[in-house]
């Protein structure tokens, strides 16, 4: 079918031509329409049965522009190809974690998919203080499974480059996370979010900072060069749906091989950005308690959950039977793990970094009104992420990493905030 842009007067007639999304909707005549969208790049809908409030899917379209710049931003349509790989591939590798698609045109730039209407977006809940008793495992899990299987060491060759071949042209998303991520926060640009206290912090400290801005590089080489496993890439509290008893990936379209710590730092970085903003939320430290530990907790089932997988693959495209000896394979492993490790403090600094100074940051922060109290916040997320970016390569534990983090709040001594 050749693209046109869905409508709420089109919508219906084209969902309603493919018999698994007329079921999932029971086969209703009346339906009622919803865009729900509010994400930076794609319109999404809700299709609903009039009659029966259960039986309803969700509709994503990518437009030939980025959403939140509109028309004069120019953006190609193909991130939706992508998306719907990626979807598709988790589909088979991690069903649990991921919507099931009712139909994929990549024609049409368009997914129809299960409404998650059970859960909610985890990042607006957090901001409420609501507690997911399963976040961190599930996350953890879902990084293990995803990062390992599509990796060296669980995939052969031929198979791996295969499928990387699908991935391979996301060119215009990984171009925006290359200068989103590790180039404009760092420099004055027009790009960049503005306000005043925070602007000058920046200006006067990291954009100044010779061996700090060194190493954001590295981490843009590591983006750039290396190619891990298939990264959902853009993986925050906002591309997660929840509810007390599971936990939902979504929003993959920035889907590419890269380095394994770009996820696991980007998604931790994202609670710390959470436990930041409840100086402002909460009354008291309860539920900062809770996001420090889920986000801990994201990495030990990530780790265990790889080693596990490694230990249970006897051959891969990386390793061979007989290689090497027991000893020195775990020696082999135990110095990989503190590398990945490493890598993902910093992928976890640069996502501070970028979150608070570049043009999308995260709403626990920037959504609060009073300027004064939200460059408090910016700026604590700002030295965090200094901090880390200087010490990612002394760390060899998670332990000691978050000893770092916890010792960078204590030090920084931030009372709780009165609301005006």
């Amino acid at each position: 079918m050749e693209y046109q842009q869905l409508t709420k007067d089109t919508i219906k007639d084209y969902v309603m031509q493919y018999p698994s999304a007329a079921e999932a909707l029971g086969g209703a005549k009346e339906i009622a329409i919803e865009e729900i969208g509010d994400g930076n790049l794609n319109y999404v809908y809700r299709l609903r049965n009039a009659a029966a409030h259960n039986k309803s899917v969700i509709v994503k379209q990518a437009v030939p522009y980025l959403r939140m710049a509109g028309e004069d931003w120019p953006l190609s349509r193909n991130r939706m190809d992508f998306e719907i790989r990626a979807l598709q591939f988790y589909n088979e590798l991690v069903p649990s974690f991921v919507p099931k698609i009712y139909h994929a045109d990549e024609d049409m730039s368009v997914i129809i998919m299960q409404d998650l209407r059970d859960h909610n977006v985890i990042r607006y809940r957090m901001i409420e203080g609501e507690v997911f008793p399963r976040i961190g495992e599930d996350v953890g899990k879902f990084l293990a499974e995803t990062l390992f299987r599509t990796s060296g060491f669980g995939m052969d060759s031929l198979e791996r480059r295969r499928l990387m071949q699908k991935f391979n042209l996301n060119d215009e998303l990984c171009k925006l996370t290359e200068e989103f991520i590790f180039t404009f926060p760092y420099m004055e640009h027009d790009s960049n979010y503005d306000n005043p206290k925070t602007s000058d912090y920046a200006r006067q400290t990291i954009r100044q900072d010779r061996e700090y801005k060194l190493r954001v590089l590295k981490f843009k080489e590591l983006f750039l060069t290396k190619a891990d496993a298939l990264l959902h890439a853009d993986l925050h509290t906002g591309s997660l749906m929840g509810n007390t008893d599971e936990t939902y990936v979504i929003d993959m379209e920035f889907a590419y091989f890269g380095p394994f710590g770009f996820d696991v730092g980007k998604i931790m970085a994202n609670f710390f950005m959470a436990f930041t903003s409840h100086y402002y939320h909460s009354d008291d430290a309860t539920y900062q308690g809770w996001l420090m530990e889920e986000a801990f907790k994201i990495w030990d089932r990530f780790e265990s959950g790889f080693l596990k997988l490694w230990g249970e693959q006897e051959r891969s495209a990386m390793l061979e039977v007989g290689m090497l000896s027991d000893e020195e394979l775990a020696a082999y492993k135990k110095s990989f793990m503190k590398r990945l490790l490493q890598e993902t403090v910093g992928f976890c600094a640069c996502s501070l970094a970028r979150r608070t100074l570049g043009i999308a940051g995260v709403p626990d922060i920037r959504k609060i009104e009073d300027e004064d109290l939200r460059s408090t916040l910016e700026i604590t997320n700002l030295k965090l992420s200094q901090k880390l970016m200087m010490s990612y390569d002394t760390i060899e534990t998670v332990g000691q990493f978050r000893d770092i983090v916890e010792q960078f709040y204590t030090d920084t001594n931030l009372s709780y905030m009165e609301k005006s």
